[in-house]
């Protein structure tokens, strides 16, 4: 289960280059209900299905739920899926940065979406997900909006 809320950042943090952080890129094979995507996180590569879960009945405007399934796939794999992606490749850098007892990532696009700067925090349930103390470099909460969607932006860019 993935529960999450995302965020449009006010500023970056000041020390971000202390923190670890991977080049990513990755596409949409199918999307919509299912979200199916392969990703490169370095040299690991894994193939992603996303679907609303039961907890999405019960989810806010700040908070998503959704069932979540990852698979390690190798290299050739990998690049053959790429091929079938309905979507445009999204390339980014993932900062993944310690916050109380979580991990924000911390992504900023590269290419067409040069300049997008987005964060993420998952929750391991829906009572945690309802955090009121963010970090002050937090901007607006965009979990709902469906326009910073990583499969919407590899579709249609910034709309």
């Amino acid at each position: 289960m993935e529960i999450e809320r995302k965020f449009l950042l006010k500023s970056l943090p000041a020390d971000l280059e202390t923190y670890p952080h991977t080049e990513l890129e990755q596409a949409y094979l199918a999307s919509g209900g299912t979200t199916v995507r392969v990703r490169r996180d370095g040299d690991r590569y894994v193939l992603t299905v996303k679907k609303k879960s039961k907890e999405s009945e019960y989810r806010t405007k700040e908070i998503l739920a959704r069932i979540e399934i990852e698979e390690e796939i190798d290299r050739d794999l990998y690049e053959r899926l790429l091929n079938h992606a309905e979507s445009k490749v999204i390339r980014k850098t993932r900062y993944r940065i310690p916050y109380l007892k979580y991990t924000i990532e911390l992504d900023i696009f590269h290419g067409e979406l040069e300049g997008l700067q987005l964060a993420e925090i998952e929750f391991p349930n829906m009572e945690e997900a309802k955090l009121k103390k963010l970090p002050e470099w937090f901007g607006e909460d965009v979990t709902e909006d469906k326009r910073y969607r990583n499969s919407h932006l590899a579709k249609h860019g910034l709309s």
